[in-house]
């Protein structure tokens, strides 16, 4: 049993806690940061002054620590935009990094004052797309005759948005978790406090929330990852005696697991034995669902399911997985494909998981694979909440989604859609297009989905 703890109680922070303290200079430039008790930190060395065309590193990796720690302490984000390398020895020799915000330069566009002759233009590659508001500032760096990295361009002027150093907190790269907020974060939810109040009580401590570097939601996720490595052993020993049990009732009831290089449980699969059997019989469908999450753990739980001659949906298997990324999802359908002797379903319906669709491609080539309708409707008023009468394009979205008997019905009403609404730019509407195949039910008509 845990210990009772008051909700007001004060927390201790102890010196892991300490945070770092930027100083600007009257211009606004930041200086050397310092801790409370007066040393500089390891980000202090790295921000100690403003990018400068001419400045060293021993390596790109120094350089671009530098600038990431500028602009940390600037508040605002970076990201690399474009590489070039040499075309006989493949070395990379030129890197550009820019503002988060900025115009997002492919690398046929960046500066190429000085370049060295035979370098070759390397794509760099993003994460995600971000929003972006034209901003210019960044700075370009090159392997000079030394086999230093060198700042060759900088660009310290920002455009269209001001940064500010509170401004970092918001920024995904530079929000971190520390490991002290953890082990208090997990007594007090043990003790049955909220996390919204340990949120709460953690800024009072720390004189407001400007002064933690993470938010709520990222401690949220930390903290559920965490508990779902440390599967609590009596919860996992009755599962799997429950497992046994079912195995020794029925020798056909299947399960899985796996476990990390620390001997906690990772993932588990498990299918039932009406299961295996219904499954020879209604395997033309299947939905494969990881939206759902359990309590306790935070373990994202996924099923497959399936539908019956009665039009009546029916589980084919169940999975609790530590994470949700392609390895995890992969592992997944290799053993409940296994327990299904290998027969790959006709078809197969998610939600736009990038994940999950490249396991799907590498365990299931076989089955044609479609995204879940519903789910990317039910996100118009989320994502479009930018926009004047959403309420409308939800409703004429739809329209053009269920009633366009052809493709090129719909390529037509949709393209009118985005004109009429002005909606050419958004990103989100213009990666439903590219993915227009794999969704909207005039492109899928020919496969049988089961309604």
């Amino acid at each position: 049993m845990g210990t009772k703890r008051s909700t007001n109680e004060e927390i201790d922070v102890n010196s892991d806690a300490v945070d770092e303290v930027v100083c600007l200079s009257d211009d606004g430039n930041p200086t050397t940061p310092m801790q409370a008790d007066g040393s500089e930190t390891t980000a202090a060395v790295e921000t100690r002054g403003t990018p400068k065309k001419g400045m060293t590193f021993d390596s790109m990796e120094a350089l671009e620590k530098f600038y990431s720690c500028y602009g940390k302490a600037c508040g605002f984000g970076v990201i690399r935009v474009g590489a070039k390398k040499d075309g006989n020895t493949n070395v990379k020799r030129w890197q550009y990094w820019h503002c988060e915000c900025g115009p997002g330069m492919s690398s046929n566009q960046v500066v190429k004052e000085g370049d060295p002759k035979g370098a070759e233009v390397q794509p760099c590659k993003r994460r995600r797309k971000s929003k972006k508001c034209g901003c210019e500032a960044g700075i370009a760096g090159y392997l000079n005759k030394d086999g230093l990295w060198e700042i060759h361009k900088v660009e310290l002027t920002h455009k269209n948005h001001v940064p500010t150093p509170s401004k970092s907190r918001f920024i995904p790269s530079y929000r971190d978790v520390p490991k002290f907020v953890l082990r208090v974060a997990k007594d007090l939810m043990d003790a049955g406090v909220k996390q919204s109040q340990i949120y709460h009580a953690l800024a009072n401590q720390m004189n407001g929330f400007e002064n933690l570097p993470f938010l709520l939601k990222d401690m949220h996720n930390v903290v559920g990852k965490e508990r779902s490595k440390e599967f609590d052993e009596t919860d996992c020993r009755a599962m799997f005696e429950y497992f046994a049990k079912m195995k020794e009732a029925n020798e056909d009831f299947f399960f899985s697991w796996r476990v990390d290089e620390a001997n906690k449980l990772m993932d588990v699969v498990w299918v039932d034995a009406r299961s295996r059997v219904a499954y020879m019989d209604f395997c033309d469908v299947v939905c494969f669902d990881a939206t759902y999450i359990t309590n306790h753990y935070e373990l994202p739980f996924a099923n497959f399911v399936g539908v019956n001659h009665h039009g009546q949906t029916i589980l084919l298997g169940c999975a609790l997985v530590r994470n949700e990324d392609t390895e995890t999802y992969k592992w997944v359908m290799r053993e409940w494909l296994e327990c299904m002797g290998g027969v790959q379903p006709g078809g197969i319906i998610t939600d736009q998981s990038v994940p999950m669709a490249k396991a799907i491609e590498q365990v299931l080539p076989d089955s044609k694979h479609r995204l879940c309708v519903w789910h990317i409707l039910s996100k118009v008023p989320r994502k479009l909440l930018a926009v004047k009468k959403v309420g409308e394009v939800h409703k004429k979205m739809k329209d053009v989604v269920y009633d366009s008997l052809s493709i090129e019905e719909f390529e037509c009403r949709w393209i009118e859609l985005i004109r009429s609404f002005n909606l050419e730019g958004n990103e989100w509407l213009n990666s439903l297009w590219e993915e227009r195949s794999r969704w909207v039910p005039a492109y899928v008509k020919d496969t049988f989905w089961a309604g």
